[in-house]
């Protein structure tokens, strides 16, 4: 999810009624308590990681089965053994018998047999033929003890090595799911924040495959999918590298200020000079209220302002992002958001299985376990960061900038591309029955099968997008120009000067773009060799849509095999941290009461200080 809180338009006011159950101030709840980094820290990584622990604590008896099973393998080794003993022993046996029959024949052993003279070498074959035999009876005593002791335990085909067998068992460990209890007790922040990247991965093969994400804006907002939530268009923000600076912590709107703890200095600062200048303490308190209780999102105010926005199973890039194709989003496993922290859902499905029917409820609220200093870090999740996506060297925008005085401030402006803005329009107005784009566009719109048309729809996009690169225009900002200028020529045979301009400022194409260009990757491994102390602990650069980067990730490293929610729910198991009521649940409404009786104080002692004081004459 990206920024929480902002108000909708047209919806009606309504006044968030005051918790009736009495509010915990920092509830600490089962999930909450830390480990100490250090012995503990490598004790719970050899639980979460190592798969012979893991195979001690969570499969005893699937252990013993191995072990038996190698004994087996080995006894099924030792029949092969005597297999291929015995059968040299028959070929031996058979060549002995035969020398002895030739031996027989020869006629100096037939007069000594009737001189009653022993042949040396008729002994001999014989007492061989004997020691071969009595090797063969016992061969076979030991090959029918074994078969008796496998029973129907034997393998088909080729017999696995031991050591193929024990890395085929560990294999399974590796993705083996951590119990509910495990992911209550293991899955702290810390802990995660301790992982390297490899490490990381490898306890995501333990985990649910599903994942709740939450997008910084970084660049300029070059789009905004819905009318409302459109603060900052055309601005530069640097969100991602803001929240590296801030502890490394994503934090909810309400301590994104002022209030980041809830000291009484803090909370003076919070109330600021909006309120403590108004003209009677009864304004003053009237302000207050209205800034805890009133907006106009339909979740009630406080808890909406002091919970974590995620979207689940998606990336809201198009709601909440900064620049296409060079996006930063963090992304967290639903099952450590979801035992660590109480949530809520905003939207009508209450599920982190999958997203929202609608994007724009796709809001999970995740309350932190304090409200001082409250967040939660970004080392327990993993930032994607674009990988090929060409910026500028020195801001990381995709878009060329210059330093500007706009209202007496120095700010980071975007530069419009007077020169291709100008080639576009000289193109679009020449745009005629004979041009390609108009061909693609009559064949596509006089096409009556559904399935044709798709295919000419595409070819139709095709046609546009080569011909708007032609002009000098990136693939992306063709991407958006071609969809806006094939939307318009359903409705116009021609296009004007006028609504030509229209178009390019509509679709963002106009803004040049950055040159003398590196990859982003480029730009942010430099940027972490100057600034490391703000490098994420998990990185995963990618390219293209941000949700499908996600997915493709999880497909790479082989994770969604621990999948359980078919038997914890949609829940993942966690219902008892799911709050349901976040008008009058304490979890969502942790520290209200003592924030207000603080604000209340500090009103009235304002105000007393100012109707006692008396002026020096």
């Amino acid at each position: 999810m990206g920024i929480g809180g902002e108000p909708i338009p047209g919806a009606v006011p309504v006044e968030v009624a005051k918790p009736t159950t009495p509010i915990l101030t920092n509830v600490k709840t089962e999930s909450s308590s830390t480990v100490k980094i250090g012995s503990d820290v490598r004790e719970i990584k050899e639980e979460l990681l190592n798969p012979r622990v893991i195979s001690k604590k969570n499969d005893p008896e699937g252990r013993k089965k191995m072990v038996q099973t190698i004994l087996d393998t080995k006894k099924e080794k030792k029949l092969q053994e005597i297999a291929d003993l015995t059968s040299s022993l028959y070929q031996e046996q058979q060549h002995k018998a035969e020398e002895l029959t030739q031996r027989l024949k020869k006629i100096v052993v037939k007069i000594k047999g009737f001189a009653g003279i022993s042949d040396k070498e008729v002994v001999d074959l014989q007492t061989q033929l004997d020691e071969i035999e009595k090797r063969r009876t016992e061969l076979q005593t030991q090959s029918s003890a074994i078969e008796s002791e496998l029973g129907d335990n034997r393998h088909k085909g080729e017999i696995p090595t031991s050591r193929q067998l024990l890395e085929a068992y560990y294999d399974r460990m590796s993705t083996e799911p951590l119990t509910n209890e495990q992911k209550r007790n293991l899955l702290k922040p810390e802990v995660l924040a301790s992982l390297s990247e490899q490490e990381y991965i490898s306890l995501l093969r333990r985990l649910n495959p599903y994942f709740v994400s939450h997008v910084t804006r970084q660049g300029f907002r070059d789009h905004n999918a819905m009318f409302y939530h459109s603060a900052g268009l055309q601005e530069y923000h640097n969100g991602f590298v803001g929240v590296m600076q801030d502890g490394k912590l994503i934090r909810p709107p309400m301590a994104l200020g002022e209030l980041k703890t809830r000291d009484e200095d803090s909370v003076r600062r919070w109330l600021g000079d909006w309120i403590l200048g108004e003209e009677s303490e009864a304004k003053a308190k009237e302000k207050l209220n209205n800034l805890l209780h009133f907006h106009l999102a339909s979740a009630p105010k406080y808890p909406d302002q002091t919970a974590v926005h995620f979207a689940t199973q998606l990336v809201a890039d198009a709601y909440y992002g900064g620049e296409r194709e060079n996006e930063v989003f963090f992304v967290f496993p639903s099952d450590f958001v979801a035992s660590q922290y109480n949530f809520s859902f905003n939207g009508w499905e209450k599920d982190f299985t999958r997203p929202q029917s609608e994007t724009k409820w796709n809001d999970v609220f995740v309350w932190p376990n304090t409200v001082d200093n409250p967040g939660i870090t970004v080392d327990a999740g993993l930032v994607f960061l674009p990988e090929n996506t060409p910026v500028d060297p020195n801001t990381g925008s995709k878009y060329a900038s210059e330093i500007k005085i706009v209202d007496g401030k120095e700010q980071r402006v975007m530069v419009e591309d007077a020169a291709l803005i100008e080639t576009f329009i000289d193109w679009g107005q020449k745009i005629d029955d004979q041009s390609p784009l108009k061909q693609a566009f009559q064949t596509y719109k006089e096409e009556r099968n559904y399935y044709s048309q798709q295919y000419l729809s595409r070819n139709l996009m095709s046609v546009c997008m080569t011909e708007l690169q032609g002009l000098g225009f990136r693939r992306e900002a063709s991407v958006a120009l071609a969809d806006a200028l094939v939307r318009e020529m359903h409705y116009s045979e021609s296009f004007n000067n006028e609504l030509l301009t229209k178009i390019i400022r509509e679709s963002g194409a106009h803004w040049k773009r950055a040159e003398n260009t590196v990859p982003a990757k480029e730009y942010w491994e430099n940027f972490f060799r100057s600034h490391p102390d703000l490098r994420p602990k998990h990185i995963n650069y990618y390219d293209g849509d941000p949700t499908t980067a996600v997915r493709e990730f999880q497909q790479q490293n082989d994770i969604g095999k621990a999948d359980t929610s078919e038997k914890d729910g949609q829940l993942l198991g966690f219902d008892d941290h799911h709050v349901t009521d976040m008008d009058k649940d304490p979890r969502s409404n942790m520290g209200y009461e003592e924030l207000v009786a603080t604000a209340n104080k500090i009103i009235t002692e304002h105000f007393s200080a100012a109707r006692n004081f008396t002026p020096l004459l």
